[in-house]
C-alpha cells in the first residue's frame, strides 16, 4: 500500500505539469470557475483525485470513486470516453453521498466530466471534472471532446518521455547497486577474457591485481606474479575440464602489501556477453588461508593427541598391572557410585559367583552403604572400618577401607578410590605381641620385685655387719697383722652394698610421663582386643565422660593396666557377656582427697569370693590353674601405686567383678615435671 502511494504521489506532478496548464486555458475560455483531475489507482479498485483548479488539493485528494459503481457518472465517463452531464449535485442519484458531499465542499454544484485518453487508445487514463455555478447545456459537453482528445495527446507525449527518463535512472541506479554489491564483497571478484586476460575485478580484486607506477617495486612484482599465477591456473583448469578431470581449485598468491602467502579457492562461472557475442569467465576467490594453517595445525594436533591417546594408554596398561599386583582390594567409583574399575582383589570379594553370590552381595550392600555415607559427609579423605566375608573361603574379614576423592582441574569431584587392608590379623598379631611382652613384663618385673626384697633382707644384717667391722677397726691397730683381713672384710661389705642398692635401682620401673588421654587410651586398648572379644561373644558398652581432663602420666604402662583388665573380663565371661568401660571426673570423693580421673571395668562373668579378693592382687596368685602367671594383677596394682592412684575389686560369685581405678590429674607423687 505504501509503494501505491508513493507511485501515485510521484504520478500526479507529472500529470498537474502537464495538465493545469490546459485546465486553466479551458476553464478561462468555456467559462468553468473550478475544476479537478481523478485517475485510477494503481490496483484499479477506484479513482482517486489527483490535483484540483481553484479548489485546495487536500480536498480533492480525499475524493476517491469505486470504479465498480457502472452507473456512476465519473467512472461511466472514465470507461466510455463520452462526457457526462450532472446538471445538480445535490439530486443526481447515481452520485454516492460520499462523492455528493465531496463535490458540495468543492462548492461544484454541477458539472460535466471528460477522459482523457492515455495513448490514443480508447483506455483512458484520467477524468476531468468541470464545474461552475451557471447551468452547463450539450452544447458545453460536444465542445470538450477534441479539447479532451489534445490533452490526452499531450499527456502521452509527456508519458513517454517520463518512462524514458525513468528507464534510463533505473540503468543508474542499478549500475550503481551492481558496483556496490560487488564492491562490498570481501572476496575478489574477477571477470577474464577467452584467452584468461582480467578484463573487470572488484576493489578486492584491484589490491592484488593491479599496480600503477608509484607503487613501489615489490608491489608491483607481487601483482605481475599474482596475474601470471592466476592466469596459468584458469588455463589449466579449462584443459582439465575439456578432459574431464577432476582438480582442486586452489591458487597461492601473495599479498602486494606485506609479501604472506594467500591461499584461495576459486569458484568459476562461463559468461557470455549477449551484445558482443564474447565468452569469458566470472572467477570469485575465497581467501581459505586460515582454514588451510587451521587445517594444519588440526592435523598436528590431531597427530599430537592421537601420541597423548596412545601414552594414556600405556600409562592405563601399567596402572592396571600395577593394581592387579597389589594383594589389597582397590575399588575405583564415580560420583553415581558406579564401579569403574577393580583389581583381582577387589574382584575375589564383591563378584557374585555360582553358589556363593550371598556373600558377595552382602559385602556390594555394606560398601555401598559406606559410599552413601561419604556422600552424606563428604571429605577429601575419609577411613572406617567394614567387616566382610571372603565368597571362598567364607571367612570374615576385617576391612579398613581408605577413600580418597578423585578431582579434575576445576576442583569437582569426579572418582573415588577406596584401598581396602585386612586389618583383623594384624589386629591378631599385635594382641599375642602384647601378651608375649606383658608376660615378659610381668616376669620382669616379678624377677625385679624378688630380687628388692632379698636385697630389702639382706641390707638390714649387712648394715649389723658393716657397723661392727667399724667398731672392731678402731679396737685393732694398723700395724697388727690382724688388721689387713679386717679391712678385706670391710671392703667386700662395702661392695655387697653397692650390689645391693644396684638390685633396688633395677627393680625400680622407668616410665616416660606425659598428659595422657584416658578415653584415647581405652580406645586404643579395646582396637587391640576387638576380635578376641567378638570371638568370645562379648559386648562393650561403654560410658565415656567426654569433658574428662587429661592426666599426667605413663601412656604405655597405663594401656598395659587396662589391657590385663578388658583379657582377664573376656576369661571371666566364657558364654559371653557385656563388658562396661566408664569414666568419670571427681574430686576429693570418698578416700581419695585430690583431683583423680575414675575408670570403672565391670564384667558380666562368674564372678570372685572374698577369699580371692583377698589376695587377688598378690604375685604369683592365679585362679587360672596352669594358663596364668598370677602376675598380671600384681603388676598392675604396682603400675597404678606408681601414678600415686588406687585400684579396687568388688565383685560377688554369679554376680560379676567390677574393678574401679583411681588417678591422680596432676600425676606421681614424685614427678617433678
Amino acid at each position: 500500500m505504501r509503494d501505491v502511494m508513493e507511485r501515485r504521489e510521484q504520478a500526479a506532478p507529472d500529470a498537474r505539469e502537464t495538465l493545469e496548464p490546459m485546465l486553466d486555458d479551458l476553464a478561462r475560455g468555456l467559462g468553468y470557475d473550478r475544476a479537478l483531475v481523478l485517475a485510477p489507482e494503481a490496483d484499479r479498485q477506484s479513482l482517486r483525485g489527483l490535483f484540483g483548479l481553484n479548489i485546495r488539493d487536500e480536498i480533492v485528494r480525499s475524493m476517491s470513486v469505486p470504479l465498480a459503481r457502472q452507473n456512476d457518472p465519473l467512472v461511466a465517463a472514465l470507461r466510455s470516453g463520452i462526457p457526462q452531464l450532472v446538471a445538480d449535485v445535490a439530486t443526481d442519484d447515481r452520485l454516492t453521498e460520499d462523492e455528493r458531499h465531496a463535490l458540495l465542499a468543492m462548492n461544484v454544484l454541477r458539472f460535466v466530466a471528460a477522459s482523457i485518453p492515455s495513448d490514443g487508445s480508447e483506455r483512458s487514463s484520467a477524468v476531468v471534472v468541470l464545474g461552475r455555478d451557471r447551468d452547463i447545456g450539450s452544447a458545453d459537453v460536444e465542445r470538450l471532446l477534441p479539447l479532451a482528445r489534445q490533452a490526452g495527446a499531450a499527456l502521452t507525449r509527456e508519458h513517454d518521455v517520463e518512462l524514458l527518463r525513468r528507464a534510463s535512472e533505473s540503468h543508474a541506479i542499478e549500475k550503481e547497486w551492481l558496483w556496490w554489491m560487488l564492491n562490498s564483497v570481501d572476496d575478489p571478484v574477477l571477470v577474464s577474457d577467452a584467452e584468461n586476460d582480467i578484463i573487470h575485478f572488484n576493489r578486492r580484486a584491484e589490491v592484488l591485481f593491479r599496480a600503477s607506477d608509484e607503487d613501489s617495486a615489490g608491489k608491483r612484482r607481487a601483482v605481475w606474479m599474482n596475474n601470471f599465477l592466476f592466469t596459468a591456473s584458469l588455463s589449466t583448469w579449462t584443459l582439465d575440464r575439456a578432459m574431464r578431470v577432476s582438480t582442486n581449485r586452489e591458487v597461492t598468491l601473495v599479498d602486494p602489501i606485506d609479501g604472506s602467502e594467500l591461499i584461495f579457492e576459486v569458484i568459476t562461472r562461463p559468461a557470455l556477453n549477449h551484445r558482443t557475442g564474447d565468452r569469458g569467465t566470472v572467477s570469485v576467490l575465497k581467501d581459505v588461508t586460515d582454514i588451510r594453517h587451521m587445517t594444519v595445525e588440526l592435523t598436528r594436533s590431531a597427530q599430537r593427541i592421537q601420541t597423548a591417546d596412545e601414552e594414556i594408554r600405556a600409562e592405563r596398561d601399567r596402572i592396571d598391572l600395577v593394581l592387579r599386583s597389589v594383594p589389597n582390594p582397590i575399588i575405583v567409583v564415580g560420583i553415581d557410585n558406579q564401579i569403574i574399575s577393580l583389581n583381582a582383589a577387589a574382584q575375589r570379594l564383591f563378584t557374585p559367583r555360582a553358589g556363593r553370590r550371598q556373600h558377595a552381595l552382602a559385602n556390594d550392600a555394606k560398601f555401598t552403604s559406606f559410599l552413601a555415607q561419604l556422600h552424606l559427609e563428604p571429605a577429601p579423605h575419609t577411613r572406617a572400618e567394614l567387616t566382610l566375608v571372603d565368597p571362598l573361603s567364607e571367612e570374615k574379614l576385617e576391612m579398613e577401607i581408605t577413600a580418597s576423592e578423585v578431582r579434575d582441574q576445576h576442583g569437582a569431584v569426579v572418582a573415588i578410590v577406596s584401598a581396602m587392608q585386612e586389618v583383623g590379623r594384624l589386629r591378631e598379631l599385635e594382641r599375642r605381641r602384647l601378651e608375649q611382652v606383658l608376660f615378659e613384663t610381668e616376669k620382669l618385673a616379678a624377677t625385679g620385685r624378688l630380687a628388692a626384697s632379698i636385697a630389702h633382707e639382706i641390707n638390714n644384717p649387712l648394715e649389723a655387719v658393716q657397723n661392727a667391722l667399724y667398731l672392731l677397726g678402731g679396737a685393732v691397730p694398723r700395724e697388727k697383722k690382724e688388721r689387713r683381713f679386717l679391712d678385706i672384710a670391710q671392703r667386700e661389705t662395702q661392695r655387697m652394698s653397692r650390689i645391693l642398692r644396684q638390685m633396688l635401682g633395677f627393680y625400680r620401673p622407668t616410665k616416660v610421663v606425659t598428659q595422657v588421654d584416658v578415653n584415647a587410651l581405652i580406645d586404643e586398648a579395646e582396637a587391640l582386643v576387638a576380635k578376641q572379644l567378638r570371638t568370645a561373644k562379648v559386648m562393650v558398652a561403654r560410658e565415656l565422660d567426654p569433658e574428662l581432663p587429661p592426666i599426667r602420666g605413663s601412656a604405655d604402662q597405663l594401656k598395659q593396666v587396662l589391657l590385663n583388665l578388658f583379657l582377664n573380663a573376656a576369661e571371666a565371661m566364657p558364654e559371653g557377656g557385656t563388658l562396661s568401660v566408664a569414666t568419670r571426673y571427681g574430686a576429693g570423693e570418698g578416700d581419695i582427697p585430690y583431683e583423680a580421673v575414675r575408670i570403672e571395668v565391670k564384667d558380666t562373668g562368674v564372678g570372685i569370693d572374698e577369699e580371692t579378693q583377698a589376695r587377688i592382687f598378690e604375685p604369683f596368685f592365679s585362679t587360672k590353674a596352669q594358663r596364668g602367671t598370677g602376675l598380671g594383677l600384681w603388676v598392675s596394682h604396682g603400675i597404678v601405686q606408681g601414678h600415686g592412684g588406687t585400684i579396687k575389686v568388688k565383685s560377688r560369685p554369679g554376680q560379676g567383678t567390677t574393678f574401679t581405678i583411681a588417678l591422680p590429674v596432676a600425676g606421681p607423687p614424685d614427678d617433678d615435671a
